[in-house]
């Protein structure tokens, strides 16, 4: 059975026309889950199993993540870096490139950067050789779950995770190098499962683009791997991280899309990057598009449940951590019927009715996520957009309101 490449946003079709065009050889798998269930002392909005019925809208966010940089250090395990807006942007760094030596300023000539791009071209990407991790280290402490409880008037959306849940998850990388002993290769195969792992042997005066601006591709990889995970985590869950980012940047044709820098990321770091620089993710034969977010539901999202595109080696997986060590895991958000009604009808252009029971009628993909919910019988909007109207975390949530 064949399928083409996952479709991209308008944004991005430039870019992914230049990506080799071909069908992808499936083997599909199908992993079923249920919604995560919550007590709740009030009446509890069901979300039935959905199947793919053809019932899709446009997503008016983009291949949406959360940012593990987002996390609290007060309440996470490991203590990551916060981010102000006013610094994400790339890292200053000078572009590497080999030249020849003259009596005069070292440059780059016309034939060297075509002898150059040839020998890019004609690299052959190599076999990386499989290391396993050494095994179980120790258990975690179970972590104590809110359970919701909305006051007359008021709904309770219960998420678990924080981003999309497509793919890696950060927090989950760390824990399964921290507590089961997982290597960084253990860590990509389960969450990129059916991909394997070739060196592409181009990195060597490779230049890639970030946020508009060219980067040594080290440079770039170890300032993304900075802003998104910071330093504190386990090596093995930064390589891993690592290697996602370049497979990523080399997926979208040698940019970065819309993944940015954080200045100056220290050696550890750095040197973690160079340890794994040029060993990327493939699939069939092309580059894997790495997704990654802070963290999942207790499982990672199926693609499709999220982004309405059927990606084989974004599937849901087991990611048991997540549930354990997660400090967002089943976080409740309240929100007032009147609070709820002012978003669902400024972003929709629609009135609600009178009863608030009667607003959300949730599916549930296959991987536990919210796929589409129809709205108080009126329209059909997919999960993670309600996610982004309300404000919420995660596109897996649980919804009750009580009278």
């Amino acid at each position: 059975m064949n399928i083409q490449k996952p479709l991209k946003s308008v944004s991005v079709i430039a870019a992914a026309l230049l990506m080799i065009a071909g069908a992808n050889k499936l083997s599909k798998a199908e992993t079923t889950l249920g919604m995560t269930d919550a007590t709740l002392p009030a009446t509890q909005i069901s979300a039935d199993l959905h199947e793919s019925d053809g019932m899709e809208t446009e997503s008016k966010s983009d291949w949406w993540k959360a940012e593990i940089t987002d996390y609290d250090s007060s309440l996470s395990l490991i203590s990551y870096e916060l981010i102000p807006e006013t610094t994400q942007t790339t890292a200053s760094t000078e572009s590497t490139a080999t030249t020849t030596e003259t009596t005069t300023t070292a440059v780059t000539t016309a034939s060297q950067e075509t002898e150059e791009a040839s020998s890019e071209a004609s690299a052959e990407p190599s076999q990386v050789s499989y290391e396993a991790g050494s095994g179980p280290v120790e258990t975690p402490e179970q972590q104590t779950i809110e359970t919701a409880s909305p006051s007359s008037g008021e709904f309770a959306f219960t998420t678990y995770g924080w981003g999309h849940g497509v793919g890696l998850s950060q927090n989950g990388a760390n824990a399964y190098a921290t507590y089961s002993g997982w290597s960084y290769q253990d860590i990509l195969f389960h969450y990129y499962q059916g991909t394997y792992l070739m060196n592409t042997g181009t990195t060597d005066g490779e230049i890639v683009s970030v946020n508009g601006e060219t980067m040594d591709v080290l440079d770039a990889v170890a300032g993304i791997v900075y802003r998104e995970v910071g330093g504190g985590m386990h090596e093995e869950a930064i390589k891993a991280q690592a290697v996602a980012v370049y497979t990523y940047i080399k997926f979208y044709g040698n940019d970065s899309h819309d993944l940015l820098c954080k200045p100056n990321p220290p050696q550890n770091v750095i040197d973690i990057c160079r340890s794994v620089l040029g060993e990327a993710l493939y699939y069939d034969g092309d580059f894997a598009l790495t997704m990654f977010s802070a963290s999942s539901g207790g499982y990672s999202a199926n693609c499709y449940d999220v982004f309405s595109q059927d990606v084989p080696y974004l599937r849901s997986v087991y990611c048991e951590y997540d549930s354990v060590c997660d400090p967002h895991y089943a976080t409740v958000t309240y929100m007032t019927a009147d609070e709820v009604r002012s978003c669902i009808e400024a972003d929709y252009g629609i009135k609600l009715s009178d009863n608030p029971e009667n607003w959300f009628a949730p599916y549930v993909g296959d991987s536990g996520y919210i796929y589409n919910v129809i709205i108080d019988g009126q329209i059909d909007v997919r999960g993670n957009d309600l996610r982004a109207c309300l404000g919420l975390k995660s596109p897996k949530f649980d919804i009750a309101y009580a009278q």
